[in-house]
C-alpha cells in the first residue's frame, strides 16, 4: 500500500499479519451471577434480597476478602450498592445505567475494602467521565443561549396604540448601536464555544468507541436544525426592524454611528496589524526551529533515523506550506480591509454619513430579504441532501480543521498574544475570555496560576468514555481470566473431575472355532489408561454451553460431578481446558496434530472462539502434505475459514488433484474442488458436506426409533445392523450404563440405536431416548 501526503512524501506500507487473532469475546461470569447455579455463598442485602454467589469466582476477583466466613463480606449493604459491587466482581466493569449517586455511595462504603481498589478507581473515573457528555451538551446549550439572546435583542415586543412598536431600534440610534455591539459579542462567545466543541471532539475521537462518536455526531445534527431556525428568526427580526425605518432617520443613525465606527475601525486595524506581524514571526520561528533540529540530528545515521528525519522534514514542509498559504490569504484580506478603511477615513464627514445611509437602505431593500431566502434554501438543502453520511464527514472535517487551528494558535501563543489581547479587549466579555483560557490561548501572570489553568483547560481532553467503563475486558486484558487459569493449573478449590479413558488394542485376535468369527474383547479385557483432571463446575458451566448442559441436566454427570471423555489425548484436553478457563491460547508451540485435535474438541464442545483460533493457526500449516486432509476435516467440522484457506492452496497447486489422497476423498468433496477450481459456485444445497449428511441420518434414525414401538423387533435389528459399529465394546458399555438409568424394559436394539446416534455419548443418548417418548 502506497500512502501519499499532499505530494510532500510517499510512504510504502506492507501489512504484517498477526501471529494469532485476538479473541475479542468479553470475559465475564454474568450468567453465573444471574442464574445462581452451583452457588455456595448467599449475601443478603438490607432489603432482604439474597444474592447467590460463588466463592471460587469472588476469590479470584477480590482475594483479600474471606468469602467463606459467616456472615460473608458485603452483607447488609444497600441493594443497589451490593448489586453494583457484585456486577463488577463478576464482569470487571460497571453496570449500565449506573447513577452518579450510587457510584458515590460505592466509593464511600467499599472504597477501603482490600481487593476493591480497582473498583474504587473505576467509580471515580465514572464520576469524572460523566462530565464529558454533560460538557458537550452544555457547550451546545450555551451556543443556543447566545443565539436566543441575539434574537431577543432584535425582536419587537411592545406595541402602543399605533402600528409601530415602541421598541423599534431605528427610532433610538443609541440603543441600536448598543444592540449591535451586544449581538457581535454574543456571536464571538458562541464561536468560542464552537471552537471548544470541535477541539474536544477531535482530541477524543481516537479514544471514544465508534458508537459513542456516532452518538455525539447525531446529537449535533439534531441541534443543527434548531440553529438554522434561530438564524432564520434573527434575520426575520432584523428585517422587521429595518421595515420600520423611515428615510429621514438615516441621517440621524449615520450621525450617531460614525464616531462608533471610527473607533471600531481603529481597534480592528490594530488587531489586523498585530495578527499579520504575528504570522510573519511564527513562520520565521518555525524555520529557525527546524534548522536547529537538523543540526542536532546530523550525527544520526541509522536507517530508521534517516527515515524518521525524512518524514519529519516532509511534514514540516507541509506545515510551512499551510502557514504560507494562510499568511498569503490573510495578507490579501488584511490589505483589502486596510485599503477600504483608509479610503473611508479619507472621505469627508458628509460622504461617510452618506455611505452609511446608503448601506442601511440597501440592507433594508435588497440584502435582508435575500439573506432570508438563502437561509431557507440552506435549511432545505440540509434536510434533503445532507444525510447521515454527509453530515458525519462534514462534522469530522470541520472539527479536525478547527482543532488544527487551535493547536497552531496554542503553539504560537506568545507570538500571537498581542493580537489575542486586542481581541479580548474588543469583545470585553468574561465568558469569551474564559473560553479562550480553556483553549489555552491566554497567558497568566503567575506561574502557579498558569499551571492550574493549564490543568483545567486540558482536563476535558484526558477523560475516557463512560461506555468503556461498562464493557467487560477481553480475555487477554482480563485479570480474572489470568487468575482463573492460575487456579486451574494449581488444582485448587475444585468440585468436579474429568476422567479421560484411553483404550489400547493389545494382544492377538481370538477366533471362535465353533463359528469361525473373532471374539470381540470387552472394555474390561482391554488395556486402558485413566487420567483425571480436576476442575470447577461454575467456571465450566459459564464458559462452555456444552458443559453447562451436561452439569445441569440432572443426569449422571451432574450427580457424580464427573464427565467421562473418550478418544482424546490428556495433554491436548488440558490445553482445551486452559482455553476455557483463560480465554486465550498460545498456538505458536503447538503441532498440527495438536491443533487438529483441539479443533475437533472445540467443535464437539461448542467453543467457537477456540475453533476460530485453531483455524487461523492451522492455516499456517497448509502445505502439499496436509492440504487435502485439512480440507476434508474442515468440511466435516464446518470450519469455513480453514476450508477457504485449503481451497485457495489447492487452486494454486493443481498437482494435488493427481495424487492418491485426492482419489480417496468422497465424491462430493472432489466435485466441490473441481467446481471451485473451474470458477463455478458450488452451493451447500447441491453438495452437502459429510457433517450435514450424518446429521440427517441421525435425525432419520431417531425418527425411525420413535415409530419403532409398533413395529417388530426384527425391523429395529436390521436398522442397527445397517450402521457401521466402530467400537463394539464401547457400544456395549454405553448400553449397559443406559440400562441402569432407563431400566430393562427397553430393548438392547433401541438403546444401541440411540447410543450410535449420540456418538457414544451416554448423556446425549439419554436425552435422545426421552425426547423420543
Amino acid at each position: 500500500m502506497l500512502l501519499t501526503c499532499e505530494r510532500c512524501c510517499m510512504l510504502q506500507c506492507q501489512k504484517i499479519s498477526e501471529e494469532d487473532p485476538e479473541v475479542l469475546e468479553q470475559y465475564t461470569y454474568t450468567e453465573a451471577l444471574d442464574q445462581g447455579y452451583f452457588h455456595d455463598v448467599a449475601i443478603k442485602a438490607d432489603t432482604g434480597k439474597i444474592f447467590k454467589v460463588h466463592s471460587v469466582i469472588l476469590s479470584m476477583t477480590a482475594p483479600g476478602l474471606a468469602w467463606t466466613s459467616t456472615p460473608p463480606p458485603l452483607s447488609g449493604l444497600k441493594e443497589d450498592i451490593l448489586e453494583t459491587v457484585l456486577h463488577y466482581l463478576y464482569t470487571e466493569c460497571l453496570p449500565k445505567g449506573l447513577s452518579e449517586e450510587t457510584a458515590r455511595d460505592c466509593i464511600k462504603v467499599v472504597g477501603k475494602l482490600p481487593g476493591l481498589e480497582n473498583f474504587t478507581q473505576i467509580c471515580q473515573s465514572f464520576l469524572k467521565n460523566t462530565a464529558l457528555k454533560q460538557q458537550i451538551v452544555s457547550l451546545i446549550a450555551d451556543m443556543h443561549a447566545c443565539a436566543d439572546r441575539i434574537v431577543d435583542l432584535f425582536k419587537c415586543r411592545q406595541r402602543g396604540n399605533t402600528m409601530v412598536p415602541d421598541d423599534v431600534l431605528s427610532h433610538n440610534p443609541a440603543k441600536l448601536c448598543y444592540v449591535m455591539k451586544q449581538a457581535l459579542r454574543e456571536g464571538a462567545i458562541a464561536f468560542s464555544k464552537y471552537m471548544i466543541l470541535c477541539d474536544l471532539f477531535a482530541r477524543r475521537s481516537g479514544e471514544l468507541p465508534r458508537e459513542e462518536r456516532h452518538d455525539i455526531i447525531k446529537y449535533t445534527k439534531t441541534r443543527f436544525h434548531i440553529f438554522i431556525k434561530q438564524l432564520h428568526e434573527f434575520f426575520d427580526a432584523f428585517k422587521t426592524q429595518l421595515s420600520y425605518k423611515e428615510p429621514e432617520q438615516d441621517d440621524e443613525i449615520a450621525t450617531y454611528f460614525l464616531p462608533e465606527l471610527e473607533v471600531s475601525l481603529s481597534m480592528l486595524t490594530k488587531f489586523v496589524e498585530d495578527f499579520k506581524s504575528a504570522l510573519d514571526t511564527a513562520i520565521s520561528k518555525n524555520i529557525s526551529d527546524k534548522e536547529k533540529a537538523e543540526k542536532t540530528e546530523k550525527h544520526k545515521k541509522d536507517v530508521k533515523d534517516v527515515l524518521g528525519k525524512t518524514l519529519k522534514h516532509a511534514l514540516h514542509i507541509r506545515e510551512l506550506k499551510k502557514l504560507k498559504y494562510i499568511h498569503d490569504t490573510a495578507s490579501g484580506k488584511f490589505e483589502f480591509f486596510l485599503d477600504k478603511a483608509g479610503r473611508f477615513n479619507r472621505k469627508s464627514v458628509h460622504e461617510r454619513k452618506s455611505l452609511i445611509s446608503s448601506f442601511l437602505q440597501t440592507l433594508k431593500d435588497r440584502e435582508a430579504p435575500l439573506i432570508i431566502q438563502r437561509v431557507e434554501q440552506f435549511a432545505f438543502m440540509i434536510e434533503e441532501k445532507w444525510k447521515w453520511k454527509e453530515w458525519k464527514y462534514l462534522f469530522k472535517l470541520t472539527s479536525s480543521k478547527m482543532a488544527w487551528t487551535v493547536s497552531k494558535l496554542c503553539s504560537y501563543r506568545h507570538t500571537l498574544q498581542p493580537a489575542i489581547n486586542e481581541l479580548i479587549e474588543i469583545v470585553n466579555k468574561e465568558e469569551f475570555t474564559n473560553s479562550l483560557s480553556m483553549l489555552g490561548l491566554t497567558s497568566e501572570t503567575k506561574e502557579s496560576s498558569t499551571k492550574e489553568e493549564s490543568k483545567k483547560s486540558t482536563k476535558y481532553a484526558k477523560l475516557s468514555s463512560v461506555e468503556s467503563l461498562c464493557i467487560s475486558p477481553n480475555a487477554r486484558d482480563s485479570l480474572t481470566a489470568k487468575r482463573a487459569l492460575d487456579l486451574f493449573k494449581k488444582k485448587q478449590k475444585t468440585d468436579m473431575v474429568f476422567e479421560i479413558i484411553i483404550i489400547h488394542d493389545t494382544g492377538d485376535t481370538v477366533i471362535d472355532h465353533t463359528h469361525g468369527d473373532p471374539i470381540e474383547k470387552t472394555e474390561s479385557d482391554r488395556d486402558t489408561d485413566h487420567y483425571e483432571i480436576p476442575a470447577h463446575c461454575v467456571i465450566l458451566a459459564t464458559r462452555c454451553r456444552w458443559f453447562q448442559r451436561a452439569l445441569l441436566s440432572g443426569m449422571r454427570e451432574s450427580i457424580d460431578k464427573k464427565i467421562t471423555i473418550h478418544d482424546t489425548n490428556p495433554e491436548v484436553f488440558n490445553l482445551f481446558l486452559e482455553f476455557v478457563y483463560g480465554g486465550n491460547l498460545d498456538t505458536s508451540h503447538s503441532s498440527p496434530e495438536q491443533l487438529t485435535e483441539l479443533l475437533t474438541l472445540a467443535d464437539r464442545y461448542e467453543v467457537d472462539t477456540l475453533k476460530s483460533v485453531c483455524e487461523h493457526a492451522l492455516g499456517k500449516h497448509v502445505n502439499n502434505e496436509t492440504a487435502l486432509y485439512l480440507f476434508s476435516m474442515a468440511d466435516q467440522l464446518q470450519a469455513k475459514a480453514l476450508k477457504e484457506q485449503t481451497v485457495s492452496y489447492i487452486q494454486k497447486h493443481p498437482v494435488l488433484m493427481e495424487g492418491e489422497l485426492y482419489i480417496e476423498l468422497p465424491q462430493n468433496l472432489k466435485n466441490e474442488i473441481q467446481a471451485l477450481t473451474n470458477g463455478e459456485d458450488s452451493s451447500d444445497q447441491e453438495t452437502p458436506n459429510v457433517g450435514d449428511i450424518e446429521d440427517m441420518i441421525h435425525k432419520v434414525d431417531l425418527a425411525a426409533g420413535t415409530l419403532s414401538g409398533s413395529t417388530s423387533s426384527s425391523s429395529t435389528t436390521s436398522s442397527v445392523s445397517d450402521l457401521r459399529i466402530e467400537d463394539p465394546a464401547r457400544l456395549e458399555a454405553c448400553v449397559h450404563q443406559m440400562k441402569e438409568i432407563v431400566g430393562d424394559d427397553v430393548s438392547d436394539e433401541d438403546l444401541m440405536l440411540h447410543v450410535i446416534s449420540a456418538d457414544y455419548d451416554v448423556s446425549r443418548a439419554i436425552n435422545f431416548y426421552f425426547s423420543s417418548l
